[in-house]
């Protein structure tokens, strides 16, 4: 206690020493040290160290600091004091902290007070070494003796001296040809092609156009990694990881140029790159049934409108009958046909308007003229609106047999849950968040519905097409790129309501030190729009590949016209037939009334 609260007094009473002789190497560090988000530790190693020059610099630069009087490994609160300074006499001293460097997202500052030819070589080999074992870069080595700040440079293989607080980002402009881990696998925008002993031999894909750029634009060469089984991975039951998360997460790779959904993996090891395009998780069906030949004709136009058909059939006969009433009321005078007039009661006049209606609004046939011109009149309009309605269900009618029609699909969450199928996702990431965190109990339900399965040799998407009874869950554009054939086809339907919309980026190790380079690249062509060129360029292309399919284009009948048979136009022999039973009951029903009226009749 007594040595920190002498530091303390250090620290306030050493405000103004030498202030009068700043050199360029703290004009430098002043640069790097306004641009550190966070506090700063300082590891000293007596309270005699409180009265050295930097240190009472470092002081009056940084107004969060911690002062540590041992020379001890990184407590726990360097989370929060991200930013560590050490002072040493030479570097034999410095390799006692060697395994407290580790990945962190601070900067370090390790002095050195003295320093000779044969540190030069040895600080070289230290530098080196961190970087080997730890991948750390952020390590600003200062020489009091020459004033000097330098920092490694793992690409030239030798320390550069820091002209300002640019240099760090300047070493990571050029990679000088560095070998970078690459990690791509199968993806939406992505493949990879082997040589079947688990070598990467090309990747192509809009993603491996992009690594390409970035390896051309920084200069590094890329070493594809050959991917896990399990592609994008996540975080298992073990408390381990599997695929491109647990490779980023152990540091096995350098930059995973493969889309993720920029979410919460479970884990802190691993950062994201700059959004590079959008995509939803969305639900699949099995395509609903193919509407029989038999009675196609009956859904060639909407309910509505047979609904209408029928009410304006009705509706005609009920104003017709009531023009005759009024016609027969105030006693208008007929128009003479030339034909005998015969009476028939009101029943009958009734019943033969209803009919002629009818047979006016179906079939456009008028057999008898009525007998006043305002019926007339509106039997014309009759006739004109049945030539419409005529139309509409005829040019129906041949687009119907050119597109065939379906039953009603799933197209709402609400739909599928109450259709009562299970959802098979492939994925451990999809059932952390794709229905969880809402309030809705059509989710809640759907959420518990939701099962893991391992893909076999036979792919999710084909069992679903095939069996159905289920649905499952990918991401959009997997539906316009690989699986495009199945949703041309008409073998599954993606439910329009996606539940999920989440911004796509590339994976880095935390931290990394190419993410800053890596997001400038991104972001430029993301806003010169190269990547939706891209990406663009792979939705036409997955429109074109249907071709190479000849079973699916003899199930789209491409090329070929379609030939009315017999079997199109099964409704109409069945109503026929229909039709000529009924008949031929009511003809026997007549006959057998007519033969009982005559017995009974006297004579």
């Amino acid at each position: 206690m007594a040595t920190t609260l002498q530091l303390i007094m250090l620290a306030l009473v050493g405000g103004t020493l030498g202030q009068a002789n700043n050199t360029d190497h703290k004009q430098v560090l002043t640069s790097i040290v306004k641009q550190l988000e966070g506090g700063l530790e300082l590891h000293l190693r007596t309270s005699e160290d409180g009265g050295n020059d930097l240190v009472q610099f470092l002081m009056q630069e940084k107004s969060s600091i911690i002062i540590s009087a041992k020379q001890e490994e990184v407590p726990s609160r360097a989370k929060i004091m991200r930013h560590h300074f050490f002072i040493f006499d030479g570097v034999h001293q410095m390799q006692e902290i060697r395994t407290s460097l580790f990945n962190t997202d601070g900067f370090y500052i390790l002095a050195l007070e003295n320093n000779t030819i044969e540190d030069d070589v040895l600080l070289m080999e230290f530098a080196a070494d961190v970087w080997l074992q730890h991948g750390h870069s952020r390590i600003y080595y200062v020489q009091l003796s020459k004033k000097s700040v330098l920092l490694f440079n793992p690409f030239l293989q030798r320390l550069v001296v820091v002209q300002d607080s640019k240099t760090y980002s300047r070493i990571y402009k050029d990679l000088e040809g560095y070998h970078l881990r690459i990690y791509i696998f199968d993806s939406v925008y992505s493949s990879v092609i082997g040589d079947g002993e688990n070598k990467v031999l090309s990747v192509t894909g809009a993603d491996a156009k992009l690594a390409k750029t970035v390896a051309r634009q920084l200069n590094f060469t890329a070493d594809f990694v050959w991917p896990d089984d399990e592609f994008f991975g996540g975080r298992l039951a073990n408390g381990e990881y599997s695929g491109g998360v647990g490779r980023a997460h152990r540091g096995e790779v350098d930059i995973i140029f493969a889309g993720f959904f920029i979410k919460d993996y479970l884990t802190t090891h691993i950062q994201f790159s700059a959004a590079v395009y959008m995509d939803e998780l969305c639900l699949y069906v099995k395509k609903a049934q193919r509407i029989p030949q038999s009675i196609l004709p009956l859904f060639a136009v909407h309910m509505d409108v047979w609904l209408c058909f029928l009410l304006v059939g009705l509706l005609g006969a009920l104003v017709w009958l009531i023009l005759r009433a009024v016609n027969l009321i105030l006693g208008i005078e007929g128009v003479p046909d030339g034909s005998r007039a015969t009476r028939i009661s009101y029943f009958g006049a009734a019943r033969r308007i209803f009919v002629d209606t009818w047979v006016i609004w179906v079939r456009v046939n008028v057999g008898r003229f009525p007998p006043f011109h305002s019926e007339r009149i509106f039997v014309a309009s009759l006739c004109l609106v049945s030539v419409i309605f005529g139309a509409l269900l005829e040019s129906s009618l041949a687009t119907v047999y050119i597109r065939p029609l379906y039953y009603r699909d799933v197209n709402t969450l609400r739909e599928l849950d109450e259709s009562g199928q299970p959802i098979y996702i492939k994925h451990p990431a999809f059932k952390d968040d794709l229905f969880y965190g809402h309030n809705s109990e059509v989710y809640r339900r759907l959420d518990a519905k939701m099962m893991l399965v391992a893909e076999g040799e036979e792919r999710l998407i084909e069992m679903v097409s095939k069996r159905g009874g289920f649905a499952g869950v990918t991401r959009s554009a997997s539906l316009q790129l690989s699986d495009i054939r199945y949703v041309m086809t008409k073998k599954v339907h993606k439910i329009p309501e996606c539940p999920k919309n989440y911004h796509i980026a590339y994976v880095l190790p935390r931290p990394s030190p190419y993410l800053e380079e890596v997001n400038r690249i991104v972001l430029r062509l993301v806003a010169g729009g190269i990547v939706g060129l891209w990406t663009g360029e792979a939705k036409e292309r997955a429109k074109w590949s249907i071709q190479r399919f000849p079973e699916y284009l003899a199930e789209l009948d491409v090329g070929r016209w379609k030939v009315l048979t017999l079997s199109d136009v099964q409704l109409a022999f069945y109503a026929l037939t229909i039709g000529c039973l009924l008949s031929a009951i009511v003809c026997m029903a007549e006959i057998l009334l007519g033969r009982q009226r005559r017995l009974h009749s006297p004579k």
